[in-house]
Parts: C-alpha cells; sequence; structure tokens
C-alpha cells in the first residue's frame, strides 16, 4: 500500500519578507530594536511529565528574535504571525 501522506515543507528564504512584514516590535510588546533569527525554532511540548527523554514527537514552530541591545530572545509561534499559513 502507497502512503499518500506528503508533507508540507516550508522554506524560510520563501517567507522572511512576510514575517519581516509582521514584525512591528512596538505592536508586539517589544521596548527595543531587534533582528530575526534566520530560520525556524520547533519548540516541542508533551501532554504527560515523566522522567524518561522524549524525542520526536509534536511541536510548535517558531521564529526568534534577538533583542540588539539587551540580546533576550522573543519567541513567536509562526501561525500567530502568519495566519494565511498552511502548516
Amino acid at each position: 500500500m502507497e502512503n499518500t501522506t506528503k508533507l508540507k515543507i516550508i522554506k524560510f528564504s520563501d517567507i522572511k519578507q512576510k514575517i519581516e512584514a509582521q514584525i512591528d516590535p512596538q505592536k508586539i510588546g517589544i521596548d527595543e530594536q531587534v533582528t530575526l533569527f534566520d530560520g525556524f525554532i520547533n519548540q516541542p511540548f508533551c501532554r504527560e511529565l515523566s522522567g524518561s527523554y522524549v524525542l520526536g514527537g509534536p511541536t510548535v514552530p517558531m521564529i526568534m528574535l534577538v533583542g540588539n541591545k539587551s540580546g533576550r530572545l522573543y519567541f513567536f509561534a509562526l501561525k500567530a504571525l502568519l495566519t494565511d499559513l498552511e502548516l
């Protein structure tokens, strides 16, 4: 039986301009200039806590901003910034 499930591949370079257009530091509550990290962050999450390591599983695709003065890292869910994006 053939697997007909196709994974959607989204390249950061293809949507970088869309992301940058949505980033307004004051609008999203950041009081400094920021730089967009050039790539995606996949934040894993678990449905239960245990003492074991979990490899793989569900993730939240995110982007990361770096504060130019403070060096703080700001994370935002990709789907929250680009509501028309199909993940």
